[in-house]
């Protein structure tokens, strides 16, 4: 592999599951050019920390042609693709069904990899993915997943951070632990002492009203909307974080810091990051009781 075309939609949760295989193949490969198509604002992670070598936004014209058959049966498009010698997809659709609507990524001489891991199947899926790819690199010895789960930031400049943090958003409404649990464990923590910072998104922002009439503890600053890179800087400093099911929770696995992570039970077999991860979990979010977390956290922060 000298020059590989690596693919992966979605969001940040759906990226950082593939870090372990793009990992991989970095320290597999140490000389090849990896080019990443994904979202633009997630993929700055892997490019900053020298991940890949280069971020192709999943939007870009460039990349029209791949979903049109017809399009990128010739010119430069073709050409582009053809000087891949590898192409690498992640995906969590059948095979088929996402080559019907990729066409266009057959257009290279290159046959892509296709590498599927069903979250139907209640297996991790980052660990699926990392085993179909090391396995269509052709290695058989095969090193373990868990040596891979985190990003490179050390050429990331550190800042001090506060001792928690708390994000109690996620894309999904079913997936968000009550508001009003979250803001109570913080209440709990500022009595005790303990800073920390409350970070919000743009998903978050109906979440605003209920944040400024509770006002946080004076050790507790409320950062909203958070460049990524500046994300990953505070969670990489963080002792502790808690989160629900959310691109936030994978990112700060990934930064190293210990997690307190509340899912639904039907997501957590596939989902769940890789890491220092404490997971709670129940058939619907709102049966986690407010005991358990308070419980776990303050064991973590005494520890």
């Amino acid at each position: 592999m000298k020059n590989a075309l690596l693919v992966r939609f979605g969001g940040l949760g759906d990226l950082l599951i593939t870090l372990p295989s793009i990992r991989f193949l970095r320290a597999k490969f140490q000389e090849a050019r990896l080019t990443l198509v994904c979202r633009k604002q997630y993929g700055t992670l892997f490019l900053e920390t020298g991940v890949v070598d280069e971020v192709i936004p999943e939007d870009s014209l460039l990349l029209l042609p791949l979903f049109d058959a017809r399009a990128s049966s010739g010119g430069d498009f073709a050409a582009w693709l053809g000087s891949f010698d590898s192409v690498i997809v992640w995906t969590q659709e059948n095979p088929e069904s996402f080559l019907l609507k990729t066409s266009g990524i057959q257009a290279g001489s290159t046959r892509p990899y296709i590498l599927q891991a069903n979250p139907g199947e209640q297996e991790l899926l980052s660990r699926v993915f990392f085993r179909k790819t090391v396995e269509s690199t052709g290695v058989t010895d095969f090193p373990p997943v868990e040596e891979w789960p985190k990003l490179p930031l050390k050429c990331l400049s550190k800042e001090p951070g506060p001792r928690i943090v708390v994000h109690p958003g996620s894309g999904s409404e079913t997936k968000r632990w009550p508001l009003q649990n979250f803001l109570k464990i913080i209440e709990e923590l500022g009595e005790n002492d303990i800073p920390g910072a409350l970070v919000t998104g743009e998903a978050e922002e109906k979440m605003a009203a209920a944040i400024e009439k509770m006002a946080l503890p004076f050790s507790w600053t409320w950062i909203r909307c958070p460049s990524i890179l500046g994300l990953a800087r505070l969670l990489s400093a963080a002792d502790l974080y808690l989160g629900n099911d959310s691109g936030v929770t994978h990112l700060a696995a990934a930064c190293g810091a210990e997690v307190v992570a509340l899912f639904r039970t039907e997501f957590a077999s596939a989902w769940r990051p890789l890491g220092r991860v404490e997971l709670l979990s129940a058939a619907s979010i709102n049966e986690i009781s407010l005991e358990a977390v308070h419980k776990i956290v303050f064991s973590r922060i005494k520890n």
